[in-house]
């Protein structure tokens, strides 16, 4: 067990001395690719040109059913018996015989619309088949309404045996003129109106975004840059690197994505050979996004990867300082799946599309006409934004207990000696009374930030500066100090506030207001206490005792007050303890009448909020447990001095 556990240790290797060897480990790798044959045919092609194509497959399996059928009827009854039945199948482009009488071949229908359909060819060759734009489909239209009817017509002349005068020569054959193929009622697949075939192209753009996302996006970084990293710390490579901390859940990401795409597909083509182009974009969503487990599941999948998210891009940072990374990342970056696209462009992909998906579907939801339809749609709609929001409030929450993390590290509690160095304490109980218990007090789970930052305390006279932190539950006064101590460095998730903040401005660009966007006004910049220069080492020394938020009440200084006192911008806290007793005074001066303004109403709504809180849990189940025993307190009263003592059971 010990020589497998030296085997799998990390932290045992060393470093390549040359990079040269790095070098041909990359070059003699074999690539990791990813294909699926089903979703690389329909990958790339616009609404009409999917529905053109599951019309040849359905026609073509259709003719080679009825090719085997007659096949197996004529060799049941041939007379000529042990010679094998020649089968011959449909060729997957069906070619027009040619006649014996050329003249009046020409003069047909079905001749005229071969001609119609080679045109037809020719335009789409001429366009390109890579058209996932819906407005450049609708351009297309006339021309399906165009083909189909006379090929109709030409197969019901067909049908009937009607027999087509010859004509004596050349000179007496007529043509049908070219707008009369305009004239027949149209066909079903483009029966609908024109907003109908609009919302099933956006419901195709949906499944071509999301196959994009698959082999653009997190494929090529699991197979360029995962899968690579994982092959060379095999040969002892690049082995201070993490993949796990560097990419997350990508393995799940990249199978739930996968899994979701095929099932996309499969209900499209569905409903495309059931019904031809009168697609049902509502039953298909209803299937995707709510009777289907898989939304749901990769839903949770996006979540797990964005929280993860901003801790990869500062783990990418340290990676980059040593040299074996940065040539790995070069000899990658040099792959043509990539498309110019760096490792942070791939890695924020994710991020990105989790925010494009309800976009997409109010897209749908605008092209949709019926009432009862756009109810699905919205429905699925405000289920995706819920989502987004759960994972916003997600990030919060990890934002928050993060910072709650870094003020109990730099927090100084003083000893009640240092508090009250007058005080007499026996010699036994000054090692024990030299640490306060409550040092762990600050990290909870369920405790917010509601608002920090420097105010001016007046103490003994002179201000002295100070760093107010309002929890939902108490304020904190600290001392700000440098170099006390053994330096603390600042943790890695704070040194990139600027990325943590865009990643926030782009998710609150899809919603409004979260449930927690009330408590979580200041910006991280704004709140955050500590310095970004990781030189600097700072430690907050704790003023006195937390103050709770149902234990003091605010006096604002006016301006007459403030003249005769010389207080500008200032405000009074007074505490109280649960007698109702006055315990201390904190004259404060903020820097502004804004800062002071900011303060005051953050302190205030804070202060509510958290009596509210006490009065609907703590004051209601100790009403709740007097009410179940009424009798307790008169039975006592009532008991007299000469009363018999019960008996000891």
């Amino acid at each position: 067990m010990a020589k497998l556990s030296r085997v799998f240790d990390r932290s045992g290797r060393t470093k390549s001395e040359s990079l040269s060897g790095l070098e041909e480990v990359l070059t003699c790798m074999q690539p990791s690719n990813f294909f699926d044959d089903q979703l690389s045919r329909y990958r790339g092609l616009c609404w009409m040109d999917f529905l053109a194509s599951v019309q040849q497959q359905r026609s073509f399996s259709k003719a080679t059913k009825s090719t085997l059928t007659s096949t197996t009827e004529e060799a049941a009854t041939s007379p000529v018996t042990g010679r094998a039945p020649i089968i011959q199948f449909p060729s997957a482009t069906p070619t027009i015989q040619p006649s014996r009488n050329v003249l009046v071949r020409q003069a047909t229908h079905q001749d005229y619309s071969s001609r119609i359909k080679e045109w037809t060819q020719e335009k789409r060759a001429r366009f390109g088949l890579v058209r996932t734009m819906s407005e450049r489909c609708l351009d297309r239209k006339s021309v399906i309404q165009e083909v189909l009817p006379v090929e109709e017509i030409s197969q019901a002349a067909e049908e009937s045996d009607v027999d087509i005068p010859v004509a004596a020569n050349i000179g007496e054959i007529t043509f049908p003129p070219f707008e009369q193929p305009q004239q027949p009622t149209p066909c079903p697949p483009t029966s609908g109106p024109k907003c109908e075939l609009r919302g099933r192209e956006a419901l195709w753009d949906l499944f071509q975004s999301e196959c994009a996302f698959l082999y653009d996006h997190i494929m090529v970084l699991k197979n360029v840059y995962m899968d690579p990293l994982k092959k060379i710390q095999v040969e002892g490579y690049a082995m201070f690197a993490e993949p796990e901390l560097l990419f997350g859940n990508l393995d799940e990401l990249c199978c739930v994505t996968y899994s979701f795409c095929k099932e996309f597909i499969s209900l499209l083509l569905h409903h495309a050979q059931a019904g031809g182009g009168d697609t049902k974009t509502t039953h298909i969503l209803t299937k995707l996004f709510q009777k289907s487990s898989k939304a749901h599941v990769l839903s949770q999948a996006y979540h797990r990867y964005a929280l993860n998210y901003i801790n990869a891009l500062n783990y990418l940072e340290t990676l980059r300082r040593h040299m074996e990374f940065c040539e790995f990342e070069k000899w990658c970056n040099r792959d043509p799946r990539c498309k110019k696209l760096q490792l942070t462009d791939l890695l924020v992909a994710p991020v990105q599309h989790i925010m494009k998906v309800p976009l997409l579907l109010r897209e749908i939801e605008s092209r949709t006409e019926d009432v009862i339809e756009k109810e699905a749609v919205l429905k699925i709609l405000d289920k995706e934004e819920a989502s987004l929001r759960e994972l916003d409030d997600k990030m919060k929450w990890l934002k928050n207990f993060e910072r709650l993390l870094e003020i109990q590290r730099s927090l100084v509690w003083p000893s009640v000696l240092d508090i009250e160095p007058k005080v007499v304490v026996p010699e036994f109980l000054k090692a024990p009374l030299a640490k306060q218990p409550c040092e762990r007090l600050i990290v909870s789970p369920r405790r917010q930030i509601v608002l920090e930052g420097p105010l001016s305390l007046l103490d003994t006279g002179r201000p002295i500066d100070m760093h107010v932190i309002l929890f939902d539950d108490m304020l904190l006064i600290t001392r700000k100090k440098k170099g006390l101590g053994k330096k603390v460095g600042i943790p890695i998730q704070f040194r990139h506030n600027h990325l943590i903040q865009l990643f926030f401005d782009r998710l609150r660009f899809h919603f409004q207001k979260s449930s927690l966007s009330e408590n979580w006004t200041a910006p991280c910049s704004s709140r955050s206490c500590l310095p970004t220069d990781p030189a600097g080492c700072w430690r907050y020394i704790v003023y006195k005792q937390p103050l709770s938020l149902d234990r003091f009440f605010l006096h604002e200084i006016n301006v007459h007050e403030a003249a005769a006192a010389k207080l500008d911008n200032g405000f009074v806290i007074i505490s109280l303890n649960r007698f109702q007793q006055i315990i201390g005074v904190h004259t404060f001066q903020a820097s502004s009448d804004q800062v002071k303004q900011t303060w005051l109403l953050k302190i205030r709504e804070t202060q509510d909020h958290w009596k509210r809180t006490l009065q609907t849990t703590v004051f209601r189940a100790q009403g709740r447990t007097l009410s179940q025993s009424p009798s307790t307190i008169p039975t006592h009263a009532a008991v007299s001095p000469n009363a018999a003592a019960p008996a000891k059971s």
